[in-house]
């Protein structure tokens, strides 16, 4: 287990949980997924860091049917209340580690690719084209070269980066159907996130 996920794992990722998010945070993401997809159907959803499922709490009011949904959490703290959500299924583990034959037709990650060790990064790339069987968001902290930020005087915990072009690097069977940028200044803030939604290619 490397730093980021123990940082994660522990008394720090304790702490996020308990004073990140609030009901708000619900409609916000919300109209974050609903401008994102704009009418795409989607039946299966896979979230690597869920943390307590706000993102999965908004997919399930902008996607009605959804008939499988896969949460990752490392955190223990957040694990437990992920499994207070009826309908989907909550793994306490480390996306660098996580396997699965399944498909979905959603696999993604917002503001948790910045956090991860950026030596693992290629393994979780992988296994987000392999998991998905039509698309791939990622909403994350851009920056066209990679640089380390300190995270709350925590050094080594954040680190920006182009990822988009780094997971079309190992995926050439994606391309890139659309991106965009939420500011924190909006009427339904977010993060000042980055978004890119790919879409598998035709075989």
């Amino acid at each position: 287990m490397n730093d980021q996920e123990k940082f994660w794992l522990g008394n720090f990722g304790n702490n996020y949980t308990k004073r990140s998010f609030n009901q708000k945070t619900i409609l916000n993401n919300k109209i974050f997924f609903s401008k994102i997809f704009n009418n795409k159907k989607v039946n299966s959803i896979l979230e690597l860091g869920a943390n307590v499922g706000y993102n999965i709490l908004a997919l399930k009011k902008v996607f009605k049917k959804l008939k499988l949904i896969t949460c990752i959490e490392i955190n223990n703290f957040a694990y437990k209340k992920l499994l207070k959500i009826k309908g989907i299924d909550a793994i306490n583990e480390s996306l660098i580690k996580f396997q699965s034959k399944k498909k979905y037709e959603l696999v993604f990650t917002k503001g948790v690719l910045i956090h991860i060790n950026p030596s693992c990064l290629k393994t979780v790339y992988k296994m987000m084209g392999k998991n998905s069987s039509k698309y791939v968001l990622i909403a994350e902290y851009y920056n066209p070269t990679p640089v380390k930020i300190d995270y709350r005087r925590n050094k080594n915990k954040l680190f920006k980066r182009d990822f988009a072009k780094e997971f079309l690097h190992v995926n050439k069977n994606f391309k890139l159907l659309d991106y965009g940028f939420t500011y924190h200044k909006d009427i339904y803030p977010q993060d000042d996130l980055t978004w890119f939604l790919f879409k598998k290619k035709l075989s």
